[in-house]
């Protein structure tokens, strides 16, 4: 229990008045409250450019924010499996349902993928998005 104590403290860095993590990718986090974690996962998941994505992807962009707090990954899919809209959007029936296959034209150094994703929350009356990638090959 000691040995886990002190390996794990040399993973926190003090600096007054706030207390960094150093995580596995070597960057430094200012370590926060639950509370505050919930204020950040809020802002990151249900804001207008948040977009209401999975739970993973939720603490990936928590991450990139520049924040840590322990519990940080169960938070987030906790979050989702309570948001509102995030599971009636999860429930469609088959006749609502659009097709998520993409098309993918392949040909050397010639490389494009097209798809048709949405709906989306209306912004400017449109609520689909036609999605083309170029994409370069060696």
């Amino acid at each position: 229990m000691r040995r886990k104590l002190i390996k794990d403290a040399k993973q926190y860095i003090w600096d007054d008045p706030y207390l960094f993590k150093k995580c596995a990718d070597g960057i430094l986090r200012r370590c926060i409250s639950h509370e505050e974690g919930q204020k950040v996962l809020w802002q990151c998941h249900r804001s207008a450019y948040g977009g209401h994505f999975s739970g993973e992807r939720i603490s990936a962009k928590v991450l990139q924010s520049g924040v840590y707090w322990p519990t940080m990954f169960k938070d987030a899919k906790e979050l989702v499996s309570r948001c509102d809209e995030c599971q009636r959007s999860s429930n469609l029936t088959k006749r609502n349902e659009m097709p998520q296959q993409f098309i993918l034209e392949l040909e050397l150094f010639n490389v494009r993928g097209i798809d048709f994703m949405g709906p989306f929350p209306t912004s400017y009356s449109n609520s689909y998005i036609l999605v083309a990638m170029d994409y370069v090959s060696r």
